[in-house]
């Protein structure tokens, strides 16, 4: 009883094609793990620059209520 070689590929097919979709699956999840670190390396950079303008903006505020304040006094 021996299985000729196409037999025997046929009888492995089935097996060897999910484990084709797993490897396909598992390069793809990589890949979009890969695109959200970027992702987030961005965000993080914006609002790393965000938080920045923001302080300077209130800074800036806090003088221009300093002169108000002394105008009318």
């Amino acid at each position: 009883m021996t299985q000729s070689f196409g037999d025997m590929l046929i009888s492995w097919a089935p097996m060897l094609l999910l484990i084709g979709v797993w490897v396909f699956f598992a390069q793809r999840a990589q890949r979009v793990q890969l695109k959200q670190q970027d992702y987030m390396a961005v965000v993080q950079t914006y609002v790393t620059e965000h938080i920045a303008e923001t302080k300077r903006i209130s800074q800036n505020l806090e003088r221009i209520a300093i002169a108000l304040e002394r105008r009318q006094s």
